[in-house]
């Protein structure tokens, strides 16, 4: 089958990431892929060179902002035409939204990653959904969220989750301590795209009585994004400044993750992130708010999970419990993914949605 995969850019976030796990499992089943980015060339080129080591060809179409929508439409019809794919799988709201402009005949599936409080987008997204062959969520919340906009129409929503290498996660996670961050043992640590959402001002906010309770601890906060120029003015006026690592982005961070202590998720809202599911794989226990995907990957009544107004006192508690409670903690999390979200059954369950479509076509 020759499948299209659309998504808004290949920068290295958790959405593109997922695309190219997908893009890799489905051309090792011998699928025909062609990956299909409505922005230019990413600075880091991690995911673009992942895909061009398995022979997967991928189009840039080098529209860099809202005004280009026009020329976007015009250059992604182009393009399909070109390629002439027998299915269009697509991720993130304006690669949603244009495909659903251009794909014409060709089946295609939407791909939803979080309740977007923007909720205009969905509505005019369903304006385009007794067209789609199919809505895929990334978690039950999102389905839920979904039904209420698309729920109507002749379109069938599936829920498939986010799927780990775990292979690859634990090989990165295995590599040495990175020469140019400064160790520790057993640090507590944050890993994310550096903006609102992820809950940072949180985690800053917790993270003065956290150090001073635990004198020895040491914070690495890993990624980058708008607001870090921010949390570094606020990181210099901490006492505890000299314990708080700033390190930007790192192709090294599961080295550091892997010898976490506890792994710290104030976020405000999620799909089904790909760092949690990163950390359980390794064993490392999670200290996160009730957010979608969280939630479903703990269980509701995890004690790894904390309402915003508790998640301070929740992260204190957590590292004065016994070591083999919190070892308990990390195998279970390890299980949690072995056993559903593995990459392999995520490209599963994708075909299995792809070949019910085409049996009720």
């Amino acid at each position: 089958m020759k499948i299209s995969l659309v998504i808004t850019e290949l920068e290295p976030g958790g959405a593109e990431r997922n695309l190219v796990k997908l893009a890799i499992g489905l051309a090792s089943l011998g699928h025909e892929i062609t990956v299909i980015s409505l922005g230019p060339r990413p600075h880091n080129q991690m995911l673009t060179e992942k895909l061009y080591r398995v022979g997967i060809t991928v189009f840039y179409l080098n529209c860099r902002s809202k005004w280009s929508f026009l020329r976007a439409i015009i250059k992604l019809r182009s393009t399909l035409r070109r390629l002439k794919p027998d299915l269009i799988q697509s991720f993130l709201y304006h690669a949603n939204l244009l495909t659903s402009i251009c794909s014409g005949h060709i089946p295609h599936f939407v791909g939803l990653r979080v309740k977007d409080p923007r909720r205009w987008r969905y509505r005019l997204l369903a304006r385009f959904s007794s067209d789609w062959s199919g809505v895929i969520c990334v978690s039950k919340d999102v389905q839920m969220y979904a039904a209420a906009f698309f729920g109507n129409s002749s379109t069938k929503l599936w829920t498939i989750g986010n799927g780990v290498d775990m292979n690859a996660v634990k090989s990165a996670g295995s590599k040495q301590w990175p020469e140019d961050v400064a160790s520790s043992d057993e640090p507590l640590v944050f890993i994310g795209r550096l903006d609102q959402q992820k809950g940072l001002d949180t985690l800053l906010s917790a993270t003065p009585k956290l150090l001073d309770d635990f004198p020895q601890r040491h914070l690495y906060i890993i990624g980058d994004g708008p607001i870090r120029h921010k949390l570094e003015r606020t990181v210099a006026k901490l006492k505890s400044r000299e314990r708080i690592h700033l390190t930007g982005y790192s192709d090294d961070a599961a080295a550091i993750l892997a010898k976490a202590k506890l792994f710290l998720f104030p976020s405000r809202w999620e799909g089904m992130p790909n760092v949690v599911m990163e950390a359980m794989t390794l064993g490392i226990p999670v200290c996160s708010t009730p957010v979608d995907g969280v939630v479903e990957l703990l269980g509701k009544s995890s004690p790894q999970i904390y309402r915003r107004d508790q998640w301070q006192t929740g992260a204190t508690q957590m590292l004065l419990w016994d070591p083999e409670k919190l070892d308990s903690l990390g195998k279970s999390n390890h299980n949690v993914i072995s056993s559903e979200f593995t990459a392999k059954k995520m490209v599963r369950r994708y075909l299995e949605a792809y070949e019910w479509d085409h049996r009720h076509d």
